[in-house]
């Protein structure tokens, strides 16, 4: 656990889910410092973050961009950790769910993501986002839907089935409004581990244009009754 992390409790939370408490926390500003330190260890290698930041700093150019998301999550969604602050959820939804450039512009980000990416790794960034928007109309009929933008656990802390509880207890949460929940990958090897949660492979593309750009999964859990 790092400095930054508060003790977890459980909670309910009334506007995004109104019946369901959770066995797990929900993040708040406070928690940037370390959140970040923890996508950035299990993320480093993720195809989309490889694909957008390849500047002389990339790394930065990384963190900078992880930091940007857990922002997002917080404004337009929900973060959640697990008990041992070991595992992150990043939900956004039913109101806002997804990631668009009109959403960026007003929170500031679209200048500083071409000063921080340069123009190459905007360009790149900015087709992914495109792409992933395609993939998702293509993929939902329901216009109010839950979108999953991250799922990251500790690499110490892999192989014990955290990141499946923690999925568990949010899916649950999520389809109390009986809604559907939605999400795109651009490893394969993971999607074997969302269909055994009930998600199904609705469609894929590529998440650019040129011959770099990761494969982007789209994938789908119906509402629940």
């Amino acid at each position: 656990m790092l400095a930054a992390t508060q003790s977890p409790t459980s909670i309910t939370d009334a506007p995004m889910h109104p019946t369901t408490t959770l066995p797990a926390r929900r993040l708040e500003p406070a928690d940037m410092v370390w959140a970040t330190a923890l996508l950035e260890a299990a993320c480093a290698d993720h195809p989309v973050l490889k694909y957008c930041c390849t500047g002389s700093d990339a790394k930065s150019q990384k963190i900078w961009l992880l930091e940007q998301l857990l922002r997002f999550g917080l404004r337009y969604g929900r973060v959640y950790t697990n008990a041992d602050a070991s595992a992150i959820a990043v939900w956004l939804g039913p109101s806002h769910p997804a990631v668009t450039l009109q959403r960026l512009l007003r929170m500031g980000l679209l200048p500083a993501a071409v000063w921080r990416l340069d123009w190459a790794g905007f360009q790149r960034l900015r087709h992914f986002l495109v792409a992933s928007a395609w993939l998702r109309r293509q993929s939902l009929t329901a216009t109010s839907h839950y979108y999953l933008l991250a799922l990251a656990v500790r690499p110490a802390a892999r192989g014990h089935g955290l990141g499946r509880r923690l999925m568990q207890a949010t899916l649950a949460a999520m389809q109390a409004t009986h809604a559907p929940c939605y999400l795109d990958a651009q490893r394969s090897e993971i999607l074997l581990f969302f269909q055994r949660l009930g998600f199904q492979t609705t469609g894929q593309c590529s998440a650019g244009h040129d011959a770099g750009a990761p494969m982007n999964w789209g994938l789908m859990r119906e509402g629940h009754a």
